[in-house]
């Protein structure tokens, strides 16, 4: 039953199961940064995944807020739209950087003038 590797592991059968089959499970504690209550296979990969999305909204709205500060965003900080994936494009846009860049490029016109 021990791999070195997922190509040489082979899916235990009737055959290969010892009667006696004594199982310990590793407990890590609590980490309140793991994923919880993630039961399937195919569950874990996909709040990790999510959890992404999550963060990256996150972050443009923090991004939004600091646009509202600076009387640069017109709307609301929290209600906008992010589609998935998240594109980079998109994700500047939403965060206001093309203000950013518009800001830095007239910083930068009106030292040389």
């Amino acid at each position: 039953m021990v791999s070195n590797s997922t190509w040489t592991y082979k899916i235990p059968t009737i055959d290969t199961i010892p009667q006696n089959f004594n199982v310990h499970v590793v407990n890590s504690g609590h980490h309140k940064k793991r994923v919880l209550s993630s039961k399937a296979s195919g569950e874990p990969p996909l709040l990790l995944a999510v959890s992404v999305h999550c963060a990256t909204r996150a972050a443009v709205k923090a991004a939004r807020e600091q646009l509202k500060q600076w009387d640069k965003l017109d709307g609301s900080v929290s209600e906008f739209y992010l589609d998935v994936p998240a594109i980079l494009p998109v994700v500047k846009t939403q965060c206001g950087l093309d203000y950013v860049e518009k800001y830095l490029e007239t910083l930068v016109a009106q030292k040389s003038n």
